[in-house]
């Protein structure tokens, strides 16, 4: 009696991985200015681009999704030691960090955040976004939800109701800061950028705090 025995390696070799790793990015770069690149680098079947954040801030990195592996290689080549907004970038294959399942829904980011899983840490910050989201800090450690909707119905912002997401940023173990960090959900893209446009670089309740507590603001992508 002869028995066959077959070993199937689970991960994918990597000619059949379909996304790339841009590495040496700006901070400040966005994922227009790496769509440039991709056409005037001639980089063919990108499905996707996403921004790698670190606690919803930009750390140098972004991802993109390549439509089939077949392009992978070529597109690698093409992008090496490219400029994207004044800076030499590096690529190589990667493979995508999951988001998290539990994000999606707002019963679902509810529980994220009771467990403190809201860390905007890998591609769009691990949240399923298309420019809905807001990330606000510099606010005060122990800032409540209810406060920051106030603060921005003071701006006119009157889209907030009882239902808006606002979910505290938690801070890595082992760190310590003297501000705090929030996600906003809003309605729209143009809803994020409204918001930002209006709070970005003000002071949290100035009436109290004065000048120590100023607020930034940016839309996750």
């Amino acid at each position: 009696v002869y028995v066959c025995l077959s070993w199937v390696d689970t991960h994918p070799w990597p000619d059949a991985r379909r996304h790339i790793l841009l590495e040496n990015l700006s901070r400040t770069a966005l994922a227009a200015d790496i769509r440039r690149a991709i056409r005037r680098e001639r980089v063919i079947g990108v499905d996707d681009i996403q921004l790698d954040l670190y606690r919803f801030s930009p750390n140098g990195r972004a991802y993109l999704t390549l439509s089939h592996p077949d392009f992978l290689q070529k597109n690698i080549a093409k992008l090496e030691k490219s400029s994207i907004g004044g800076f030499l970038v590096s690529t190589h294959s990667a493979d995508m960090p999951s988001v998290t399942p539990e994000l999606r829904g707002i019963k679902g980011r509810q529980l994220a955040a009771s467990r403190g899983a809201i860390t905007g840490t890998g591609p769009s910050g691990g949240i399923p976004s298309h420019g809905k989201h807001v990330c606000i800090w510099g606010l005060p450690p122990k800032v409540s939800a209810d406060s920051i909707k106030e603060y921005l119905q003071g701006f006119g912002l009157t889209k907030l109701d009882d239902k808006t997401e606002i979910y505290q940023v938690p801070i890595p173990d082992g760190a310590f800061s003297l501000y705090s960090r929030h996600l906003l959900r809003t309605q729209s893209v143009s809803d994020s950028y409204h918001v930002v446009r209006r709070v970005h670089m003000t002071y949290f309740q100035p009436e109290i705090f004065g000048k120590k507590f100023q607020v930034h603001a940016r839309v996750v992508r």
